[in-house]
């Protein structure tokens, strides 16, 4: 692989830094695999702590062998290196590149801009040729508190004022609406209503907004009032026992969190805590907020399982360890800051996922991935295993699960059980959707044997109800709303999915896998993956109704692509990632760094 790299341009001002860089990829695979995209990633390093940012691609052009692509973006450094251990620490900042399979470390490539500008208040670089000294100052990053005090006092000021502007002027803002409702002027065309009143009441709303600076929402409201709550419990004394489970996509103890409580549930030293929650602040009681502040400000360990953003709000006190058992397997879909150059991506504008001290993965495979989706340092990431698949490796919970399953549905007995279990189409949870015609349930009965019974296991965030034809409701089960996916794993034959991360707990128990990927091209420019796609999947990929069939009725799944994945995803495979994650807690408690021979 040929490459060439330009730095056009690099301006850091106060704490944000704009870059700006060109270049070019030789390759012969260029025109013959259309996923293959180049990916530049900013490593920074100083040999205690890294920390890695994708740099945003906006243009990228195949054209004879030949890859152009070129960028600008403008990230925030006080976010980046938030949580650096010194007030003063330099960091190498070096560019790496990948591209298809290949990966490239410490590119050798000239990082002197064409243009350069910096203030040198927050941060300040030196180019030394194919790398930069970066060098951040936590103190200045941060601000005196008394100058930042008057400063977000002044624009609170500001905000009150412009509020009470806005309700003076309402009247104004009616008689305004009304003489655009009644045509004498142009309504634009937003307001559109039929109604006369609606038009009327949505213009007058609309021109309020405008001028008042202040959005009062209840989300908003409860989020100061969190804050506020914490502050005040910070009066109390951490609890050097206590350990608060925090979980806001369930509302009952399953998951990593049950496994990780049937190790500790039995110390009595312990002070353990759970706030269960399968809904965020917004729906949240004044006791649940309560509750939940005092927990975080009292709590010598916190440990999460997903997102939680009232968490990245509040700054934790130091002796506070926080530690996210993130509930995914592996590093499939990419999330975070990775996806800064996808539609919609998030450009990660607060200081969501960067407080955690340990984030737990599968393997060490998974640690780049996560630092760099996280913004965090690769040391912070530790490959314990994921505590819920201890359960692979237990052959009596198997057994039972097995059990259980053919007592709630016997015509399955000694038949061959395909499951068909899609991922969400959709950016977030309100959004989601599959499009269940896709998977047309009646043509695929028709036309695999009749000894094949089907399974539909939708993502919960997909609310659509998969269209089962009479005909075949004998062979067909939809279990999107009763069961837990791990255990339908333990009497599948055939699994058909997509881009779901059931993929790795499949590798564990070798299940033939199918990937009907028929908009794969989308999903990659939408959302991509941590690793090509068509290269590393553990089974056969199909892209048409009739592909899978073929596949199903040829027994064409590639399943010697299994072990190798499994490999690369699971350091550990003897059932006690849970007494790894339960020791990484414990020792969280006293402050005991973790250490293990797979963690480098």
């Amino acid at each position: 692989m040929k490459y060439q790299l330009e730095v056009k341009e690099l301006l850091i001002v106060e704490n944000k830094m704009i870059l700006t860089i060109m270049g070019t990829i030789e390759d012969e695979k260029i025109n013959s695999h259309f996923v293959s995209k180049p990916k530049l990633v900013m490593h920074f390093n100083n040999g205690q702590e890294d920390r890695r940012i994708p740099f945003v691609l906006s243009n990228v052009v195949h054209v004879d062998g030949k890859c152009y692509f070129s960028g600008r973006y403008t990230y925030r450094l006080d976010l980046l290196f938030w949580k650096t251990r010194e007030d003063y620490l330099p960091f190498e900042m070096f560019l790496n590149l990948s591209f298809a399979d290949y990966y490239e470390e410490k590119i050798k490539v000239d990082l002197t801009p064409v243009e350069a500008l910096s203030d040198n208040k927050c941060f300040r670089y030196i180019v030394k040729g194919n790398h930069m000294l970066f060098m951040p100052n936590k103190r200045a990053i941060k601000h005196n508190p008394v100058s930042r005090f008057i400063v977000t006092f002044f624009f609170k000021l500001l905000k009150v004022i412009y509020y009470f502007i806005a309700i003076a002027m309402i009247p104004l803002f009616f008689i305004e609406s009304l003489v655009k409702s009644t045509g004498i002027k142009k309504m634009p065309a937003k307001f559109n209503d039929e109604s006369f009143f609606m038009r009327l009441f949505a213009y007058t709303f609309w021109r309020f907004s405008n001028v008042s600076t202040v959005k009062v929402s209840l989300w908003t409201a409860k989020r100061y009032i969190f804050k506020r709550i914490y502050g005040f419990c910070k009066l109390f004394r951490i609890k050097k026992n206590k350990i608060t489970f925090i979980s806001l996509r369930r509302d009952d103890l399953t998951g990593n969190f049950a496994f990780v409580y049937d190790k500790i549930k039995d110390n009595k030293d312990l002070d353990i805590h759970f706030i269960l929650n399968d809904h965020t602040i917004t729906e949240m009681t004044l006791g649940e907020i309560i509750d939940f502040a005092k927990s975080c400000a009292t709590s010598k360990v916190v440990v999460l399982d997903e997102f939680t953003p009232q968490i990245h709000y509040i700054d934790l006190r130091e002796e506070t360890k926080l530690i996210q058992l993130w509930h995914a397997c592996g590093a499939f879909k990419t999330f975070g800051f990775t996806r800064l150059s996808k539609p919609k991506g998030s450009p990660q504008p607060t200081r969501n996922h960067r407080s955690y001290d340990y984030v737990t993965v599968s393997s060490s495979y998974c640690k780049k991935c996560h630092s760099e989706g996280f913004g965090i340092a690769t040391e912070n990431v530790v490959a314990t295993g994921i505590p819920r698949t201890d359960v692979f490796f237990d052959e009596a919970y198997k057994q039972q699960a097995r059990e259980k399953f053919y007592a709630e549905h016997p015509e399955f007995m000694g038949k061959r059980v395909v499951l068909f279990a899609p991922t969400f189409r959709g950016m977030v949870k309100e959004t989601a959707f599959y499009p269940t015609e896709m998977f047309d349930v009646g043509e695929v009965c028709r036309r695999i044997p009749d000894d094949y019974m089907i399974i539909i296991k939708h993502h919960p965030f997909v609310n659509d109800v998969q269209p089962i034809p009479e005909e075949f409701a004998d062979r067909v089960i939809d279990l999107s709303e009763d069961s837990e996916l791990n255990d339908l794993l333990f009497v599948t034959d055939v699994i058909i999915t997509d881009y779901s991360s059931l993929v790795f707990e499949a590798s564990l128990l070798d299940i033939p896998m199918i990937f009907y990927a028929y908009d794969l091209e989308k999903y990659i420019n939408q959302r991509d993956f941590y690793f090509d796609f068509i290269l590393y999947v553990p089974g056969k990929i199909v892209y048409s109704l009739d592909q899978l069939i073929d596949a199903v009725n040829n027994n064409d799944f590639c399943t010697e692509r299994i072990a190798p994945f499994a490999d690369m995803f699971f350091d550990y495979r003897d059932g006690k990632s849970t007494e790894r994650v339960t020791k990484l807690i414990l020792d969280s408690l006293h402050d005991i760094p973790y250490q293990n021979e797979n963690n480098t």
